[in-house]
Parts: C-alpha cells; sequence; structure tokens
C-alpha cells in the first residue's frame, strides 16, 4: 500500500476530476449536512474500512433528485480512506468515458488497467450517460475485474440499480458487492451568496 501527503491529498498519478476539486479539501464529516441514519452508516462504513476493503464491498449512493449531497459524501468518504493510506481514483462516468474515448484513439489503455487495479475505485452519476454496447463492455469488465479481486468500488446515482441502462448480469453484480443507501429525494444546494 502506498502512502501519500496527507496534506495535499497528492500522488504521482491522478486521483481523478472530483478529488482535485479546490472544494475537496473542505469536505468534514462533522460539517456535513447529512441525514444521521445516513451519517452513522458512513461513518460505520470508514470506521471498518479495513475489513470492507478485504472483503470487496462498496457504497451505492442513489436519490431521484440532483443536489441531495451524493458526490459531497462520497468525496468525504474517499478523503478519508486515502487518509487511512489506500489508493482512490474517483470520476464522474461522463468524464471516464471521454478518457476512455482518447485513449482508444491512440491505442492506450493505461486508465483502464488503473481503474482495475487501484485500491478503490469511485464512479459518479452512473446511469445517466447513454451506454454504447462499447461502453456496456468497458463497464462489465471493468466491474468483473474488480469483482474478482474484490477491490471496493463506490457509485452515486440519479437511479436505483434496476433502473440502470446496464446489462442485467451488470446490475446483479453491482447489488452484490455494494452496501446501498438512499439519499433523500430533495436538493442541498445552496445559492451562492453575492
Amino acid at each position: 500500500m502506498r502512502r501519500f501527503n496527507q496534506e495535499s491529498f497528492d500522488y504521482d498519478l491522478d486521483k481523478g476530476t472530483i478529488l482535485n476539486s479546490p472544494r475537496f479539501n473542505k469536505f468534514e464529516f462533522k460539517t456535513a449536512e447529512i441525514p444521521p441514519d445516513i451519517k452513522k452508516t458512513i461513518i460505520s462504513y470508514v470506521e471498518n474500512f479495513q475489513d470492507n476493503f478485504l472483503n470487496g464491498i462498496g457504497l451505492y449512493f442513489y436519490s431521484n433528485s440532483p443536489g441531495s449531497g451524493k458526490t459531497t459524501i462520497l468525496a468525504l468518504v474517499l478523503k478519508n480512506i486515502m487518509l487511512k493510506g489506500y489508493r482512490v481514483y474517483c470520476d464522474s462516468l461522463v468524464e471516464i468515458k471521454s478518457k476512455l474515448k482518447k485513449e482508444f484513439d491512440t491505442n492506450e489503455v493505461k486508465l483502464v488497467e488503473f481503474m482495475k487495479n487501484v485500491d478503490v475505485l469511485a464512479i459518479d452519476d452512473i446511469g445517466s450517460e447513454v451506454m454504447s454496447n462499447w461502453l456496456d463492455e468497458v463497464f462489465k469488465e471493468l466491474l468483473d475485474h474488480r469483482y474478482n479481486k474484490q477491490k471496493p468500488t463506490l457509485f452515486t446515482s440519479n437511479s436505483q440499480i434496476d433502473f440502470l441502462p446496464f446489462a442485467a448480469r451488470s446490475k446483479d453484480r453491482l447489488k452484490e458487492i455494494s452496501l446501498l443507501i438512499k439519499f433523500p429525494e430533495k436538493s442541498l444546494r445552496k445559492p451562492p451568496i453575492i
């Protein structure tokens, strides 16, 4: 397991768009607006992460409402996992798709291999992207590899797993490897103060 600078969360490899956000270091459990039952479950997951890691158990945050805090809480969970020394990669499915297309155009597969083998993978906003046969195959390959190696994968979505535009096998696999957490059906976003 590689160590990193815990002050800046820096690695020599890309952590993904979300974890490179300037907002990332501001996230703290004590100030996060999370319903108490969800907070308790998430804190327990992080506190017992060694067991969850060894068993390949991830998280699946979902709510039909955009802005319900799924991505913010995902970043918080990942921040705490990184503090334990685990290597993390997190990006939205849209960003992953874009990066993969660029790689395939140049016959590279670095990102897929990295996502397969990183300690913890987090994919934000799955289900928002139209799944072409190509993307569905990449997703299935990624999920199968991480499942077989018992590597935790975390997800956020505006959809329940049953309604995702994935093959039935991928949906079953997601249910098997994920602790499902339903977020409130309301937006917690606040308008900017001017």
